[in-house]
């Protein structure tokens, strides 16, 4: 910072800068290295004024949130949803953190802090604390904990496996007569592998628990923590009495068939987030900027790029920020954005977007949006806010949560004391309470929307949907009538040059040499209209003399004969000459501009919007499935109703307003509709915030300003049916997930008190239940 200040000139003497001798000053840079030696050792003696430091906490009081800074972390070893939620209630008690939303699905942290107050380090060390591992996101420590992991898992479960076999071979007393020293011989072994099982295997997961009874926010953990408590310790007392009656097994197997399906799980939810991983890590870490000194460019951290910096962009490589190529052509993969597979041809002058994988060719490209304002990091940062939203059913969930875990111990503990009372023996009561314990799974009634949500705004991400709010998969599922503007939405939404229709005998080619010719000194869109398809064509440019601009055409002269381009009026004379001109069947969509030479017509221009390709397919399985659709523009109520007839729909309004825009969805609304408007994500603003469900089609305008709830980033009208299927697919797992998860615990629970079940057949049933919730969501994905 005192080397980059502007007084600094000498970076060797920065030390005579006025900010370092204020510094210095202020206590802020120790003024010695005695001093220094004095902060490290925490007994810095430097006081500062008291006025102050008093006028440094009012700033800070006041300007908290405005110079708070983001920080998101992924966090490991979360086993369900209620440790996202000590984390969170952790951090916000923490000094200088101003928010915090912690997501056990996406297995991400992001916090808002003070930096005067805490630093990434001390939240880093806060959630660490609490018994789980914490990585920035892309690290490799994530690969060496699944490895530490597993190898816990397979140490518990080969010393499970001999606790088991030595467990065979001492309930054999049961039939047989053992002495003292072989039940000894027997117990000690398996009271010493099953020791190691619980405080080596189930470390992490005894830490958790601890956590949840300390915060109040009791979890799985904690009632796997009981069942294997209460059988181990029983077991000890049983060991030291002599008794044959040992459940060292029972223990052993709780802990390892959770690590196990930990581990399933695990893998599980990896694949459900590959999808979402791969469009986070679309932003590059480096980037090579070019300059006077290094003009091939030299890679430095992504974060030194500045809007207006130039960079170089190699085969192979992402594109860091959003720009204008400055040099080069090539072809781009932006599928990671749109869902568009096939690769697009960029040249210089063209706009190429943060994210985009360069297939061929180098670009050197001018940054106009680097960071969080690129496109890339606008999608990122949208994505993790949904990701972090809950839903009204969500929340109620989580608090039910809170209570399910006191209550399962209570029956627990109940059924144990019921059993006593019935005459039942110790060994009976405790093997019962305990099955009732281990059986109930809190965990798929957490992660029953949870991992609905992250698989569905995964798929919508990977096929160009951009879903700003989780509800709209809701919404989609509910609407029955779709409003869908009319320019940019069904039609390409720009004004060009459709066809050339040659009158005569001059070929299609001499026409555009001619036209372009006579236009290429003008700035008006017929003109640039023309000269862009002559060059397309490569056709040479012909050169005319005598050219003047009139207010409704153009003239100008090749080889003395004259040459006109203009309206219908400016070239009255050469159609009336021409009373046999067949211009085919005019759409009100299309403007005609004619053309004649040495007196007589030659050519008609066809100028105008055009549908997308995929407009009408798309038209047809809306109504094919029973939505009422309308199409409504503000051009002419002519135009409009033609284009609406040509794609098949009813109802159309033209020459609306963005506010009557939003009058009509108000008025479908009061007819008892639920309304799906698709336009504009800004100038259709008002009938999107009106709509029930607002979904933007891109246009390469500022994707934090769009007021919508989803935005269909390739503007490809299929995609908005594509998305009303995803989400009747996403609420169907939803509901599954939320049924299965109701039906386990009120049939299991139940089953678990009367006897008919163990606890390891319990414990097994809680994993299986967990898994199938995951594997349910999973086919989601795989369907897709």
């Amino acid at each position: 910072m005192l080397i980059d200040s502007s007084d600094a000139g000498d970076p060797e003497s920065f030390r005579e800068t006025e900010l370092f001798k204020k510094c210095q000053e202020l206590g802020i840079i120790p003024r010695s290295e005695a001093e220094l030696i004095e902060r490290s050792q925490g007994r810095s003696t430097t006081v500062f004024p008291q006025t102050a430091l008093d006028q440094e906490r009012d700033y800070q009081e006041s300007t908290a949130a405005e110079s708070s800074l983001s920080l998101t972390l992924k966090v490991t070893l979360m086993w369900c949803p209620a440790c996202a939620w000590v984390i969170e209630e952790t951090l916000k008690r923490s000094p200088g953190v101003i928010s915090a939303s912690c997501n056990f699905v996406t297995d991400r942290i992001r916090c808002d802090y003070d930096p005067v107050l805490t630093s990434p380090q001390r939240i880093i060390d806060s959630i660490q604390g609490l018994g789980y591992e914490v990585l920035l996101p892309g690290e490799e420590a994530e690969a060496r904990e699944r490895k530490i992991e597993f190898i816990r898992f397979v140490v518990s479960a080969l010393l499970t496996m001999n606790v088991m076999m030595l467990s065979f071979a001492l309930y054999s007393g049961f039939f047989t007569e053992f002495s003292r020293e072989t039940i000894w011989k027997l117990s000690w072994p398996i009271f010493i592998m099953a020791s190691v099982v619980l405080f080596y295997g189930g470390h992490n997961i005894y830490r958790r628990a601890w956590t949840g009874i300390t915060t109040a926010a009791l979890s799985m953990e904690t009632l796997i923590t009981a069942g294997s408590f209460s059988a181990y310790f029983y077991s000890i007392y049983g060991l030291l009495s002599g008794s044959i009656h040992l459940y060292f097994d029972t223990a052993s197997m709780l802990i390892t068939l959770v690590l196990l399906g930990k581990l399933l799980e695990r893998r599980a939810k990896a694949e459900v987030q590959a999808d979402l991983a791969n469009f986070f890590s679309l932003r590059p870490t480096k980037v090579r900027i070019c300059s006077e000194q290094y003009p091939q460019g030299r890679y430095v951290a992504a974060e030194n790029l500045q809007k207006g910096d130039t960079f170089r962009v190699e085969e192979s490589e992402v594109i860091a920020a959003d720009g204008f190529i400055f040099e080069g052509e090539g072809a781009v993969d932006e599928s990671s954005l749109t869902g568009e597979p096939l690769p697009i041809t960029k040249k210089t002058g063209d706009l190429v977007n943060s994210g985009s994988k360069v297939l061929q060719g180098t670009l050197e490209i001018q940054a106009v949006g680097v960071g969080e304002d690129s496109v890339v990091g606008q999608m990122i940062a949208i994505m993790e806010k949904a990701l972090e939203e809950k839903t009204p059913f969500e929340g109620k969930a989580e608090r039910a949560l809170q209570w399910f875990v006191p209550v399962i111990i209570a029956l627990g503990v109940g059924t144990g004391l019921v059993c006593l009372l019935s005459g039942l023996t110790f060994d009976q009561a405790m093997i019962r309470a305990v099955t009732v314990m281990v059986i109930s799974c809190p965990c798929t009634l957490g992660i029953a929307i949870p991992m609905a949500r992250v698989a569905g705004i995964s798929l919508a991400g990977k096929n160009g949907i951009l879903v700003r709010d989780f509800s709209s998969f809701e919404q989609a599922d509910r609407v029955n009538a779709f409003v869908l503007d009319k320019t940019g939405t069904v039609t390409k939404g720009h004004w060009s040059l459709l066809q050339v229709i040659p009158v005569g005998s001059l070929s299609e080619a001499d026409i555009l040499g001619l036209a372009a010719g006579l236009e290429k000194e003008s700035d008006h869109l017929i003109a640039a209209e023309i000269i862009k398809e002559a060059v397309k064509v490569q056709v040479q440019f012909v050169s005319l003399e005598e050219i003047k601009v009139f207010e409704n055409g153009i003239s100008g002269a090749f080889a003395d004969e004259k040459v006109k381009i203009g309206s219908r009026e400016f070239l009255a004379r050469e159609l009336k000459s021409s009373p046999d001109l067949a211009v085919g069947e005019k759409k009100p969509e299309h403007s005609l501009v004619f053309m004649s030479y040495a007196g007589r017509m030659c050519a008609v221009f066809v100028f105008g919007d055009e549908l997308k390709p995929n407009s009408i397919p798309a038209i047809n399985r809306l109504r094919g499935a029973g939505y009422r659709v309308t199409l409504v523009s503000g051009d002419d109520d002519q135009t409009t109703k033609s284009i609406a007839e040509e794609l098949g729909i009813g109802e159309a309004q033209g020459g609306k307003l963005p506010q009557e825009k939003a009058n009509l969805i108000s008025t479908l609304q009061q007819q008892g509709q639920l309304v799906a408007m698709v336009g504009d994500g800004i100038n259709d603003a008002p009938a999107l915030i009106q709509s029930d469900l607002a979904i933007a089609v891109h246009s390469g305008s500022d994707l934090g300003k769009e007021a919508a709830d989803l935005t269909i980033m390739r503007g490809d009208p299929l995609q908005i049916w594509d998305f009303v299927q995803l989400a009747q697919e996403v609420r169907r797992k939803i509901y599954q997930n939320l049924g299965f998860s109701f039906f386990y615990n009120l049939v299991s629970i139940p089953i678990a008190m009367s006897g008919l079940l163990s606890p390891l057949i319990a414990v097994c049933a809680m994993l299986l239940s967990s898994l199938t919730v995951i594997g349910n969501t999973l086919l989601l994905l795989r369907k897709n």
